[in-house]
């Protein structure tokens, strides 16, 4: 199946490099994803897609892979993204049917199933934190930052945690990757896409992803009920206060991530619409600061953020 760009329509594709399409012949469409700018990324959605087909949820159906112009032709899921359809009334239902999908995913992948996927580890997070450093930091002209202590201090925390990295994580389960499908039933009516940077870590990472999005800012005023809701139904062997712990650190570590990824993006791309997301970003990190007990890393925060 051959496509002339020229005649198809251009989908956002958020931060990433692939490019996505709509095309529609006669009453029937289908979306084409071109990652000839990532073959990486290409090869590593092949590689999910096979993960998640063994899964009881709903991903698109691939109908078409061109492995010389790297281009996946699959199923369209519509237009009803989860960050377009969300209100005040139906928030709830929206966010625990995806629990519910990240609950299954839980259930139904195992170890051996997962072997391919990459395992995170501190060497990732330091990575991620370094932006924080190098740029949120920056912004603000701090000179006198303790890089070192700061690294240190979560080198600590993260293995003091006794973190058990054997389960899928999506990576960006949340609302602008997510679909409702009115025609289907019960859990399979919410749609998941763009899982190629999918690996093997926390079982919550997921959750942390959905409900601490910094991209929507929605009320968190259900958080702590779908925290114990996904607790009590996933295969988690440690006790709840371990897990809640576990997951508010790795939520701050992705926050504070972000916090430099939205200045790095502001530079690059002058977009006010990071500086929302910037804002929403420290709301959400000053929240779950709330939740960490490690006193040292909280005055750290306190004091620069």
């Amino acid at each position: 199946m051959n496509s002339n760009h020229n005649d198809l329509e251009k989908i956002e594709d958020g931060l990433s490099k692939k490019s996505i399409y709509r095309k529609t012949e006669k009453n029937n469409s289908k979306i084409i994803i071109d990652f000839s700018k990532d073959k990486r990324e290409f090869k590593n959605f092949l590689k999910v897609y096979e993960i998640l087909l063994k899964v009881n949820i709903s991903i698109p159906k691939i109908y078409e892979v061109n492995q010389q112009q790297y281009k996946i032709y699959m199923q369209d899921f519509g237009n009803d993204r989860f960050n377009k359809i969300y209100n005040k009334d139906n928030l709830y239902k929206l966010l625990k049917l995806a629990v519910d999908n990240i609950i299954i995913i839980q259930s139904e992948t195992n170890l051996k199933n997962l072997k391919n996927l990459k395992k995170y580890t501190f060497k990732d997070l330091k990575n991620e934190l370094k932006e924080f450093v190098k740029y949120y930091i920056a912004s603000k002209k701090i000179l006198n930052f303790p890089t070192s202590k700061f690294y240190k201090l979560w080198e600590n925390i993260f293995y003091s945690q006794n973190y058990n990295m054997s389960n899928f994580s999506h990576k960006d389960f949340e609302f602008i990757n997510l679909f409702f499908l009115e025609n289907y039933k019960s859990h399979l009516q919410c749609g998941i896409i763009d899982f190629q940077s999918a690996f093997m870590g926390f079982i919550g990472w997921d959750l942390i992803s959905l409900l601490e999005n910094p991209r929507i800012n929605f009320v968190r005023d259900y958080n702590d009920k779908l925290i114990e809701y996904f607790y009590d139904k996933s295969p988690i062997i440690e006790n709840i206060n371990t897990f809640r712990e576990q997951y508010y650190v790795l939520s701050l570590a992705r926050q504070t991530r972000l916090l430099g990824r939205w200045i790095k993006l502001l530079n690059i791309n002058n977009d006010n619409q990071y500086l929302d997301y910037l804002n929403i970003t420290k709301s959400r990190t000053i929240a779950t600061l709330n939740n960490i007990n490690n006193h040292e890393l909280k005055l750290i925060y306190e004091k620069y953020l």
